[in-house]
């Protein structure tokens, strides 16, 4: 069970121990609703149109461990009409189709962007970094090229379902085998090498000849790089990383929502039923309430902090982010703005505390 979790089990427990009457089981209802809604499972759908690659953007997901503040993330796959989750991942491959302007003209943007939008099969392209360049400035959001097929074939999630071998990887490299020859399926089989067939296929299946001649090109130019070098070499080339950590962001921010909407909840809650006020308060002026606060607020600005109690900013470090939060919400005019600053300034004053 994490901290979070914990604390709200102790506002429920706390909102239960007042009297039976009918208003108090009432408001410990409404109590323990909004706890279960801020609970549940984290749900990531990666969705768009029928054959654009959804399914190793799913399998390259699944395989990733994504920290939501202590909720159970669960990665589905679904067409356009799956919309349905608090993220999405919107694959798209080649040119923006009309279907997918219209879909992601409906999904929020800005501080509540919690959208990620990926274009897969990238090996296949000549540029995959100005398609996806000229796929961000029609769409208007971030577009983050991905070879799909073979990050999950890296990760062992692929088709084959199976690790790379790089013993075979390695004896490609070491025959005389021409960049022609790793152009098309029907040459790389042809080609001279002291690798059967069916591990050829086996290659190909799990990062695609695009992944396989990246790595023949590397093993060439550095004979001395080890297995996890090479490796990485081509793990950085598929642009998983990019993804995850955009779909990493937009969970927290999910998260952070949620934080936010059961605040409200729990306020609206307390100011309507007496008997549970106190038990609200107190979980409200908690640690792990001004943490939540605080995440909601770097959100909202678009900054980073760390509310992690091991890894709590120095004393220095809080004094400066105290003394610059507290100048911004002195000087700011939008009320929000001001009101998230606020959040961050009592935020740092609880770490120095500590």
């Amino acid at each position: 069970m994490d901290v979070a979790e914990a604390g709200l089990g102790r506002l429920c427990e706390n909102a239960a121990s007042g009297d039976g009457a009918t208003g108090g089981l009432a408001a410990r209802q409404a109590i323990e609703t909004a706890v279960h809604h801020r609970l549940r499972p984290m749900i990531v759908q990666v969705t768009g149109r029928t054959g654009v690659g959804k399914s190793a953007i799913h399998a390259v997901l699944e395989s990733v461990r994504l920290d939501a503040d202590g909720l159970d993330v669960r990665v589905h796959e679904g067409g356009t009409k799956s919309s349905e989750g608090d993220v999405i991942v919107y694959v798209i491959a080649g040119a923006v189709s009309p279907m997918d302007s219209d879909f992601l003209a409906s999904r929020p943007v800005g501080a509540a962007d919690r959208t990620v939008v990926v274009l897969t099969k990238a090996d296949t392209l000549d540029d995959p970094a100005a398609a996806a360049a000229a796929a961000t400035e029609q769409l208007g959001r971030t577009v983050l090229p991905v070879m799909g097929t073979t990050a999950a074939g890296l990760r062992g999630v692929g088709r084959a379902g199976t690790s790379l071998d790089m013993a075979d990887v390695r004896a490609v490299a070491a025959a005389d085998v021409r960049p022609a020859d790793l152009m098309t399926v029907d040459r790389f089989r042809a080609a001279d090498i002291a690798v059967s067939t069916r591990r050829r296929e086996a290659l190909i299946e799990c990062i695609e000849l695009r992944g396989l001649a990246l790595l023949v090109d590397v093993l060439r130019r550095r004979t001395a790089a080890s297995d996890g070098d090479v490796l990485r070499v081509l793990a950085d080339a598929t642009g998983a990383d990019a993804m995850i950590a955009a779909l990493s962001s937009a969970v927290s921010s999910a998260a952070a929502a949620r934080d936010a909407e059961l605040h409200r909840s729990l306020q609206q809650i307390s100011a309507g039923h007496r008997r549970v006020r106190s038990a609200v308060e107190a979980y409200l002026a908690s640690d792990e309430a001004v943490a939540a606060e605080m995440r909601c607020a770097a959100v909202h600005l678009g900054v980073p902090i760390e509310t992690d109690s091991e890894q709590v900013a120095s004393e220095q470090v809080a004094l400066e982010q105290l003394a610059l939060w507290k100048q911004r919400a002195a000087t700011s005019i939008d009320s929000d703005v001001r009101r998230s600053a606020l959040a961050l300034c009592r935020g740092y004053v609880r770490m120095l505390r500590r």
